[in-house]
């Protein structure tokens, strides 16, 4: 799964941001960026997801450390909703990874250069059930604090189809859950404000830092609600780290599984 991930130089172009842009983001855990992909391009990825479904179902499977499923909001069926990562399967969503038009936007919040820490395609088809109101940082030794996630909008997210819901403004208040290496469910009443739903079309970004919370709505649609969500650290916040974090994510997954049926689990 190595991928190439080397830190990106200093670049000696214009800022990809106004200071406006870079205030709001620090301000509010969370910016907003149209059109930034054009509709050629997200169709070339939309294109490519469909091609790495096809091209080998067996990979569907729950034995698969790489997919993820979610049950259907009204009949809990187990439906595709993750292949996580997705980056070495697309030679599209590789090259949006390393993309200057991510990467200098990046560098303008960080102030240095942001390097691939994770990635993920979730697919949302219709029915999938929405996502629970969570942080993205874990209490894992050394997980980047610097962490966010670029999220590409492939599909239109909208109110039906269970669009990305965040909360502005309680980055600032760090970390909700205890740090002891799990993944926490926030309860409501720990918010001080209302989530707000971030509608996107297809070729915009959202950029939300790993404090920011979120959670999303069933897919009520008829259509898929597919986005490529990628995460990034800092470079001086651990450098590359990609490889180091998937075989840290598949031992926990490990750890988590009954013993009697961790032997059938694989990444593939």
């Amino acid at each position: 799964m190595t991928i190439d991930s080397s830190p990106q130089p200093l670049l000696p172009t214009q800022p990809a941001l106004a200071p406006a842009q870079i205030a709001f983001y620090r301000k509010q855990g969370y910016l907003v960026l149209r059109h930034v992909f054009s509709a050629d391009e997200v169709s070339q990825l939309a294109e490519d997801v469909e091609r790495v479904l096809r091209e080998d179902p067996s990979r569907i499977e729950p034995s698969n450390l790489r997919v993820r499923f979610k049950p259907h909001v009204e009949t809990n069926e187990p439906l595709f909703e993750v292949f996580d990562p997705f980056v070495d399967l697309s030679p599209v969503a590789n090259r949006i990874a390393r993309d200057h038009r991510i990467l200098n936007v990046l560098q303008d919040l960080y102030d240095e250069p942001a390097v691939l820490f994770k990635d993920k395609l979730i697919y949302k088809s219709p029915g999938t059930a929405g996502a629970t109101l969570h942080q993205d940082w874990i209490g894992w030794p050394g997980f980047p604090e610097s962490f966010l996630t670029v999220l590409l909008a492939i599909d239109p997210f909208t109110e039906d189809s269970g669009a990305t819901q965040i909360c502005p403004r309680m980055h600032t208040k760090g970390y909700l859950s205890p740090k002891d290496g799990k993944h926490h469910v926030l309860a409501p009443e720990m918010l001080d404000v209302a989530p707000i739903t971030l509608l996107l079309e297809p070729g915009d970004l959202a950029i939300f830092g790993c404090f920011t919370p979120h959670v999303s709505g069933p897919n009520l649609s008829c259509t898929c609600r597919r986005g490529y969500f990628l995460s990034y650290n800092a470079w001086s916040d651990g450098g590359d780290q990609y490889d180091a974090h998937y075989k840290e994510f598949h031992q926990w997954i490990l750890a988590r599984t009954p013993a009697e049926t961790r032997g059938q689990l694989s990444f593939r």
